[in-house]
């Protein structure tokens, strides 16, 4: 595989707990850890279940990528405001993971 088909890893990610709950923290801070040992300066918000603010936050943490945990099914919803939250903010290149929790 070439270096421009490979999938890169934001340099400055935001980890999020969206539409999750409070049981689903442990896992959601051990995917912080494990992205800060893969080199990725990694950000834990908590847990926030509003689009507009969590773009804010990407954006006042100049990340570049964020990871969304997600249970439910909100998820879809969740993905369609975040897009057109970072959009309006001017930051369309920011990359969104989305990681399902059960």
């Amino acid at each position: 595989m070439s270096a421009s088909m490979a999938t890169r890893r934001p340099g400055r990610s935001l980890v999020v707990l969206a539409s999750a709950g409070p049981q689903w923290e442990a896992p959601a801070r051990a995917l912080t850890q494990s992205l800060e040992q893969l080199g990725v300066q990694a950000t834990y918000l908590g847990e926030e279940e509003d689009a507009q603010a969590i773009a804010a936050a990407a954006v006042h943490h100049g990340a570049d990528g964020v990871d969304l945990c997600l249970t439910g099914g909100r998820g879809v919803l969740m993905l369609r405001e975040l897009l057109r939250a970072l959009v309006d903010l001017g930051r369309s290149d920011v990359s969104i993971v989305v990681h399902r929790l059960n």
